[in-house]
């Protein structure tokens, strides 16, 4: 399996991966409002050695506080679960948001998959969130993102379809 950057010719893959794993065409056009607000900070696209697409992850720059990303969405082709593509895809997308220069990467998912990648409850106990906060956990990766008292504030684009 390697991941790499999304391309334009993905997007009927992604379209299609999105609309099964979550019941609908609105993932998908979230993610497409985001990039065409420019709020979208990477995406990737997980594919087997023979070029057969299997996964997609995003993640997308917070309005406040600077320099921090949110892990948006995640899919995996239902054939390929159980086999570690979302797990490589996460692995490699904190790695890719460090390297990019990310200051730090909250998610709103489940504690027990992301806290084995650095997510941490206890580094988002000081954060406001419009999302629900029980579920909301932090990468930290900048001194001092850990704990922070900060508002989490998304894109306009991701609050709505």
């Amino acid at each position: 399996m390697k991941l790499r950057p999304i391309e334009a010719k993905d997007m009927t893959y992604v379209s299609v991966l999105l609309d099964t794993a979550f019941g609908g065409p609105e993932e998908f056009q979230r993610m497409k409002n985001i990039r065409e607000a420019d709020a979208m900070a990477m995406e990737l696209i997980a594919e087997r050695d023979d070029g057969t697409l299997i996964g997609y992850i995003s993640f997308v720059r917070h309005a406040t506080p600077d320099g921090w990303w949110a892990l948006a969405l995640e899919a995996v082709n239902r054939a390929e679960r159980g086999n570690g593509v979302g797990s490589k895809l996460v692995a490699y997308g904190v790695d890719a948001a460090r390297q990019a220069g990310a200051k730090a990467i909250t998610v709103v998912g489940e504690q027990r998959f992301y806290e084995r990648f650095g997510f941490s409850d206890l580094a988002a106990q000081n954060i406001e969130t419009p999302f629900e906060k029980s579920a909301t956990l932090v990468y930290p990766i900048a001194d001092g993102t850990g704990g922070a008292a900060v508002t989490l504030t998304y894109p306009a684009t991701m609050m709505s379809v």
